[in-house]
């Protein structure tokens, strides 16, 4: 296999114009003009490339989500890459999160052996991460509109629910029915920069603090009360498993005050993490959380 990664990096992946970019892997030599591009992270890296107008030819990890506008052909390829698979579809440009290099999930340093690799990080917020791919690729003509319309979409929300968003604290969680906890959705936990609590501080929101959560931002069921107490409304991310009916029926979660209050708005589908899509569809929860709120 790893004859024929070498071979397909000197052949498949060359394109008539090229350019030299600094990024943290070091520097890279990418095409000017990528023609098939292949994004391993079906949130951050697929949601970058599509927001950039980038030719996806495929994309890994999970099933893209509802709102994220993936052209019809493109496939959902093996989850972790099968880099076999990846050779298959000869891209000529690579965007990989650079979580863990040499892992299965994201294999990084391998994919390197068959094109060209252009790094995001989770521990960054969003717009950082997309314009900073939009400055390798000199995309940044097509990044600052998708930036405008994010801050756009977020200043008409503080204009319609600013005194809430000022004195409400919210949180955004999801529920493992399984081990009877509730994972928030806070800065500050290992998992990187969440995408509901960037879009909350994005909109001057109050959230939970990550020193009151487990270090993934885990609340065990018997601890609600404490943690959830003081909250005046609740984001519910509801994965479609089940979890949320599971969650419900919890005595534990119905007597949170924010609970018997009706301050609860359910958001379909995993949102946890993303770009610009994603950035909008929390931007619109976060506002209709805020609404039922005020009612």
């Amino acid at each position: 296999m790893g004859g024929g990664l070498a071979f397909s990096a000197c052949g498949a992946s060359a394109t008539p114009a090229r350019r030299t970019v600094e990024t943290p892997l070091g520097r890279l030599d990418i095409p000017v003009a990528p023609r098939r591009v292949l994004a391993v992270d079906s949130r951050i890296s697929l949601e970058s490339a599509l927001a950039l107008e980038l030719p996806v030819v495929g994309y890994s990890h999970s099933r893209a989500r509802p709102w994220v506008p993936v052209p019809a052909g493109v496939p959902m390829l093996a989850a972790p890459p099968d880099l076999e698979q990846i050779l298959m579809l000869k891209p000529d440009l690579i965007l990989c999160p650079d979580t863990a290099p040499y892992s299965d999930w994201w294999p990084l340093a391998r994919l390197a052996a068959i094109a060209p690799v252009l790094p995001s990080n989770h521990r960054l917020g969003w717009q950082v991460n997309l314009a900073r791919l939009a400055g390798w690729l000199a995309l940044t003509a097509l990044a600052e509109p998708r930036l405008a319309a994010h801050e756009e979409l977020v200043a008409s929300i503080r204009r319609r629910h600013g005194a809430a968003i000022a004195s409400m604290r919210v949180a955004a969680l999801y529920f493992d029915p399984l081990k009877r906890r509730a994972m928030v959705c806070s800065d500050g936990t290992a998992y990187g920069r969440v995408m509901p609590a960037q879009v909350l501080a994005e909109l001057g929101g109050r959230e939970v603090d990550a020193g009151r959560l487990g270090p993934s931002g885990d609340v065990a069921l018997e601890a609600f009360g404490d943690v959830f107490g003081d909250v005046d409304a609740l984001l519910v991310l509801d994965f479609g498993d089940g979890s949320v009916g599971a969650l419900a029926g919890e005595a534990l979660w119905q007597r949170l005050p924010a609970v018997r209050a009706g301050h609860v708005h359910i958001v379909a589908g995993n949102c946890t993490f993303g770009s610009f899509y994603t950035a909008q569809y929390l931007a619109d929860a976060w506002a209709a959380l805020y609404a039922r709120a005020e009612a």
